[in-house]
């Protein structure tokens, strides 16, 4: 018997992509502040984090609007027959896995940089912003690397168990990896973007706090 249609959604009636916009932000403030704590480093990466996901599944959204539709029937856990909206659960994949991302890179320059401020509290924002810049260019080619690795390790296997059911190699190419593609080169967008961003939300909160500060004492 075909199964029958189904829309995913909360109780509210709302679609899958807000409800992940809603997880997106409580796990990124739950995670951050419970490991890092409440002061301005964990503020500044929280602000950058959400910053570069609204700025990256805006350009995503709108680039997958304006281009030919995926074929999401080539994604092996969807059944297109039950499922009226493929479009969200891809959507909401690459938020999440977006999310991991963005996050390392947004904590990595936060900590560098309040390291930095107080090892030389009277560093100026451009000489700061030059540093974070530079931990940045070093961050993105391992996060780039490491991207690429899981989005080959993850293929191995699929291509390997398709070929083993008389898929080609071609077909496989041509149908099952643009989805794979696409998820990475939207995660590589986002460490490329994360890295100016979160240099320059966290630069600002660090050194206005610090003149703050300096105004006091």
């Amino acid at each position: 018997a075909r199964s029958p249609h189904f829309k995913i959604c909360d109780l509210s009636g709302g679609s899958m992509s807000r409800v992940c916009n809603k997880m997106v932000i409580a796990f990124a403030i739950v995670t951050l502040f419970c490991m890092n704590g409440c002061n301005k480093k964990t503020v500044s990466a929280l602000l950058s984090t959400l910053c570069v996901l609204a700025m990256v599944m805006t350009v995503f959204s709108l680039v997958v609007h304006h281009t030919e539709e995926l074929d999401f029937s080539t994604m092996e856990y969807l059944d297109l027959r039950s499922i009226d909206n493929p479009e969200e659960i891809f959507y909401a994949e690459i938020l999440l896995s977006e999310l991991g991302a963005i996050m390392d890179v947004a904590v990595d320059i936060s900590t560098a940089l309040s390291e930095i401020i107080k090892l030389k509290p009277e560093i100026s924002f451009r000489q700061l912003f030059r540093s974070g810049r530079e931990i940045g260019h070093d961050i993105m080619g391992t996060m780039i690397n490491i991207l690429l690795f899981v989005f080959i390790s993850g293929l191995i296997p699929m291509c390997l168990i398709r070929m083993n059911n008389d898929v080609s190699f071609l077909t496989i190419i041509r149908l099952h990896i643009p989805c794979e593609l696409c998820r990475f080169f939207v995660e590589s967008i986002g460490i490329v973007l994360a890295i100016p961003v979160s240099v320059l939300i966290t630069s600002g909160i660090l050194k206005s706090n610090l003149k703050k500060r300096t105004t006091l004492c």
